[in-house]
């Protein structure tokens, strides 16, 4: 009778560490989806800066060379 206790505590115990296993396995796996989440924002964020930066910097030089003063001339 004590073997089939010890058998059906092991069971139990075996059991409990699997589940707490499988729990901390999706804990990890949620930290590792918030990291890339806000991984993605970071990157598309700064593909939004770079897209306006280049838009205002090309927009400035086309500008600035329209400018030019003309040398010679009459």
């Amino acid at each position: 009778m004590t073997r089939l206790l010890l058998a059906l505590a092991g069971v139990v115990l075996l059991a409990v560490v699997a589940l707490a296993l499988v729990w901390l396995a999706g804990q990890l796996l949620v930290g590792v989806g918030s990291f890339v989440v806000g991984a993605a924002q970071v990157l598309w964020r700064l593909l939004g800066f770079l897209l306006l930066a280049g838009l205002l910097g090309g927009l400035t030089y086309f500008i600035a060379s329209a400018w030019r003063p003309v040398r010679g001339g009459g």
